[in-house]
């Protein structure tokens, strides 16, 4: 399951707030963009070539969504050309067409005009960040002065607030079935196109940036800050620290391991091992044979940053961890074996006779009328084909203790199945989040590189549906973790590893849950409320105070002069600490509980998820309650399908003097 890398990717890519005078950068100057007008008949022929070469190849056109859905997109793609249309504009309505198939593989790059000038003009935000708790953080910037600083929140940027502009941007996001978990985490770290799905979908709403203009504000502060910052290039934008792993690594260089007395820690960023290919199976065999000679009986198989690659790497670790003889895949499957034409327009990888005019000879027909490829003994090691034939465990070095894996939504593609074959036939404890992609296998196969003549926008279409060899699985889904642990901002501000932290220590020691938790909250608070304003999406802070008993708690909001605002409310968990129910002045709500965790410093950790309503829509949503010391934070968040989740509001305090906290 390879991507053909396009030759960017190559050559790379109003608040209710006090706020103080802007800083500023001036930018270097720059060739502004010169738009490109495509003509009526000149765009409605690269759609119609689109659509020819869609329904002729792509094995899961229809997969996630029906027919008619997929008419309606390509209806409403075909109404964007109706009258001239600009390049980055139509680049726009093909990407939010494609994204409609819910297929991670299937996309658009830049035509080479306008990848030769992201190659050579800063477009680039000059910063990294991850949402967390619904919020934008900042991970890394470029040092430019004024720049946000690390583990601030951006709230606006170039005069859009940031809920909205990450609601405009969604849409254009692919992912695979229904894994739209995955749209958070590819705006911030995709390692695909120009890097972020942020990055690579902004210039097409709203153009290349002169300058980023960020409002922003460290968490609980009641006063933001503005700055404009010059773009940066994409060269320098990858050599920003990354969120998750580095960009666009590859399995020999995205691979790192420690022993740690008798447990062991492998972590692959990436099972890319196609560039520059080693052996997968010999290359992973000193770290096994480590582990044999120090007597490990505990194999912590991190996972969280990978996307997937060669599915010889997946292949190279069943050989360590099953212990007997075992198929990766069914044979591969394919809606079309002949194009017509269309290769005239494809660029892929191997052998072009090989790939566009293979031997019927090597395919049997399904009764629905595609076409299964017959297993090929002689695949090499190196070749992803190893995955449809037999495989025998490496007996002397195979790891036979407890395996659990580290997982997350950046899982797709090739992580997703090697996390599903493991789990069915190995056993493995699932610690973090639910997988993206899909358990059952991908549609990828060779991606095609479908260039249209007219715009010069080139588009990926999967050639197969790479089948999983296993027996349970979830249609539309990846893989679901045994033990939530979803990542807090308390975690990200500590530095700390919670998953890894649990996964080392499972079982956890029984605890008395209500207890714990009445601990946690236990005392007066005073501190903050920051909610969003859904008038104008900006932000609000509301001095707080918060007194408990037990699991009563009293709210006092001072929300301006002569205006207090009281509530109280009461929780209530239920016996097999799977719900939590709140009884306030407005009724009784109930939330199913996803984690609830003591710290090892004595703190405490809570996750809940349910449903609400929000302007008028019903939407899910998930409560995290962090408590570590005198400091607690209570934050909401929501979405809708096919949507990140956003913060509604969050709490932000301290316990004050004259209540024993709940670690001493």
């Amino acid at each position: 399951m390879r991507t053909l890398l396009s030759p960017l990717v190559l050559g790379l890519v109003s608040l209710a707030m006090a706020t103080p005078a802007m800083a500023q950068v001036v930018a270097p100057p720059a060739t502004a963009y010169a738009p490109m007008m495509l003509s009526v008949a000149a765009a409605r022929a690269d759609v119609a070539l689109l659509r020819r070469a869609l329904e002729t190849i792509h094995p899961g056109l229809y997969r996630y969504q029906s027919k008619a859905t997929i008419d309606a997109a390509f209806a409403r793609l075909e109404r964007a050309t109706e009258q001239p249309i600009e390049a980055l504009a139509l680049h726009r309505e093909i990407a939010l067409m494609l994204a409609t198939i819910h297929c991670d593989h299937t996309k658009a790059e830049l035509p080479e005009r306008l990848a030769d000038y992201r190659r050579t003009h800063p477009t680039h935000l000059p910063l990294r960040f991850r949402l967390i708790e619904g919020r934008m953080i900042v991970t890394a910037n470029d040092g430019q002065p004024g720049a946000p600083p690390v583990g601030t929140e951006l709230l606006r940027i170039n005069d859009m607030a940031v809920p909205a502009l990450l609601l405009k941007l969604a849409p254009a996001v692919a992912y695979d079935g229904d894994t739209d978990q995955a749209i958070a985490v590819k705006l911030a770290d995709d390692s695909d196109l120009t890097g972020d799905d942020f990055n690579e979908y902004y210039p097409l709403f709203f153009g290349f940036p002169d300058r980023w203009t960020l409002v922003w504000k460290a968490i609980g502060a009641r006063v933001s800050n503005t700055v404009a910052l010059a773009p940066i290039a994409f060269d320098r934008w990858i050599r920003l620290d990354p969120p998750g792993a580095r960009y666009r690594s590859e399995f020999y260089n995205g691979i790192t391991w420690r022993l740690a007395g008798k447990v062991a820690r492998l972590r692959i960023d990436t099972f890319v091992n196609y560039r520059n290919p080693v052996q997968p199976t010999a290359f992973l065999g000193g770290f096994f044979r480590a582990l044999r000679a120090a007597g490990t009986d505990h194999l912590i198989l991190d996972l969280r940053n990978n996307g997937g690659g060669s599915d010889n790497v997946s292949v190279a670790l069943g050989r360590y961890l099953f212990d007997r003889p075992f198929l990766w895949s069914k044979p591969v499957r394919y809606k079309a074996i002949r194009y017509g034409d269309l290769p005239d327009h494809i660029e892929s990888w191997g052998n072009r006779n090989a790939v566009f005019n293979p031997p019927m000879a090597a395919f049997d027909r399904t009764p629905d009328g595609w076409f299964d490829r017959r297993p090929d003994p002689a695949a090499d090691e190196t070749d992803d084909d190893v995955s449809t034939i037999a495989h025998l465990p490496a007996a002397a070095d195979r790891f036979a203790g407890k395996l659990t894996i580290l997982t997350g939504p950046d899982n797709g593609s090739g992580a997703t199945r090697t996390i599903a074959q493991l789990k069915e036939r190995r056993g493995a404890v699932l610690v973090g989040e639910d997988t993206s992609g899909s358990a059952e296998g991908p549609t990828a196969g060779h991606i095609f590189l479908l260039t249209l003549p007219n715009s010069g926008i080139k588009v990926r279409v999967p050639n197969a549906w790479n089948r999983t060899n296993i027996a349970n699985f979830v249609a539309r889904r990846g893989v679901a973790a045994d033990r939530i642990v979803v990542p807090t901002l308390a975690d990200f501000q500590a530095g700390r590893d919670s998953a890894l932290e649990i996964a080392r220590t499972m079982p956890p020691p029984p605890v008395d849950a209500a207890a714990v938790l009445a601990a946690a909250l236990a005392g007066n608070w005073t501190g903050a409320l920051d909610y969003r304003d859904y008038g104008n999406d900006g932000r609000v802070v509301l001095p707080t105070v918060l007194e408990t008993q037990g699991l009563s708690l009293a709210w006092t909001f001072d929300d301006g002069p002569g205006k207090t605002v009281r509530s109280a409310e009461r929780w209530a968990l239920s016996g097999d600490l799977k719900t939590l129910t709140l009884a306030s002045g407005d009724g009784l709500s109930t939330a199913r509980i996803v984690q609830l965790d003591a710290t090892p410093a004595g703190g405490l950790t809570l996750v809940m998820e349910g449903s609400a309503r929000e302007n008028g829509r019903a939407v899910m949503s998930r409560t995290i309650l962090t408590q570590a010391g005198d400091r607690l934070r209570l934050t909401e968040m929501t979405r809708a399908t096919g949507e990140p989740f956003l913060m509604r509001h969050s709490y932000e305090l301290a316990r004050q003097p004259g209540r024993p906290s709940a670690t001493k």
